[in-house]
């Protein structure tokens, strides 16, 4: 009986170091810097230009640059964003890894997948805008058909005067692997 009961002490003292280890860390502060590295600190001090903060356990502080900082999550769960993340992960076949271009070099050795016509949308109110939106128009419609590059083809802007304007862009969709076929064609 006695064993049993100071097994269970034992096994309650080392168990109990976790939530210790927890309660330590409760009230700080998380850095997440550009390079993904992330500091787990107390913040002392923002300024326009600076943070401050302190180690845990330690009096001294360390001042860096607001520039090098992504955000702060604050021990009480505010979160304070200060920049966009270096990089961002985009997964293969999204629209946004679509490539337009208007050089046939660029797409030698790949495969045609098929082609790709769209206008701008119908809410464009600059050419800019108009030119913006028919591009990605055809970066969308190239990632359908599994396309990486895409070879335009034909550009032209229509509208004006009044009108809204409107972009058309004509274009080739290419891919490093040969077209699925369908099963229409299998038979």
């Amino acid at each position: 009986m006695k064993i049993r009961t100071l097994i269970i002490v034992v096994l309650a003292f080392f168990m109990s170091f976790p939530l210790l280890a927890q309660e330590e860390y409760a009230d700080l502060d998380t850095i997440y810097m550009l390079g993904r590295k992330k500091l787990i600190v107390e913040v002392r001090n923002i300024s326009s230009a600076t943070v401050r903060y302190s180690e845990p356990g330690s009096e001294e502080s360390i001042t860096v640059e607001r520039k090098q900082i992504q955000k702060i999550i604050f021990s009480n769960g505010r979160k304070e964003v200060f920049n966009k993340p270096v990089m961002m992960m985009v997964e293969e076949g999204d629209w946004k890894t679509v490539i337009v271009t208007d050089r046939k070099n660029d797409v030698e050795g790949l495969y045609e997948l098929g082609k790709v016509n769209t206008k701008s949308s119908a809410g464009s109110r600059s050419a800019k805008s108009a030119k913006k939106s028919a591009m990605i128009r055809l970066q969308k419609k190239a990632a359908n058909l599994g396309g990486m590059i895409v070879l335009v083809t034909r550009e032209e802007s229509v509208g004006g005067f009044g009108e809204p304007p409107t972009y058309v862009v004509e274009g080739i969709a290419y891919g490093f692997e040969p077209p699925k076929k369908t099963e229409d064609e299998n038979n």
